[in-house]
């Protein structure tokens, strides 16, 4: 079991679809409350409304949970062991608690990279912006995690991860 966390434009989804095509890793549905974006179809994320999420949050049918700038995100209790998440700090930790042995990578890349890659993505002005400053009071690596540079090649920061 995987947990991969930075932030938005550090190479988190690209890297997880990696793993998925190339090593057999499972990826689990992403369940939000937020719009769908212009780029995104139905392969990534389920998008449901509020009261559904109120729903599951309250009969403790999420794994973790975390309200990021445009709405909740969760992951429900769907795993196996070839499992990979891609969350913040908060669900990297609340996963922790139920799965102490996953292994956590945090991918590094500047600044001035992630905002590049954003830009690919369409995005401008304030969306840019918030998506550049989101989370960022609550990032940090745990001591223990493994920390990637998210500049190289995906298939050698997947060797990397599972190998080491």
């Amino acid at each position: 079991m995987i947990i991969i966390t930075w932030k938005s434009g550090s190479g988190k989804s690209t890297l997880s679809s990696h793993l998925e095509e190339k090593y057999w890793y499972s990826i689990p549905f992403k369940v939000t409350t937020r719009g769908m974006r212009d780029w995104e179809d139905l392969s990534e994320y389920r998008f449901v409304s509020k009261e559904y999420f109120k729903f599951l949050k309250e009969n403790q049918l999420l794994l973790e949970d975390t309200t990021f700038n445009w709405g909740q995100y969760w992951t429900t209790w769907v795993y196996t062991e070839n499992t990979v998440f891609v969350v913040d700090d908060i669900g990297r930790d609340n996963i922790l608690k139920v799965f102490p042995m996953a292994k956590t990578v945090w991918i590094e890349v500047s600044e001035l990279e992630r905002r590049k890659r954003l830009f690919n993505r369409g995005l401008r002005g304030d969306s840019l912006e918030e998506r550049m400053d989101g989370g960022s009071e609550q990032m940090s690596p745990l001591e223990s995690c493994l920390r990637v540079d998210g500049t190289k090649d995906v298939d050698l920061i997947a060797k990397q991860i599972l190998w080491v």
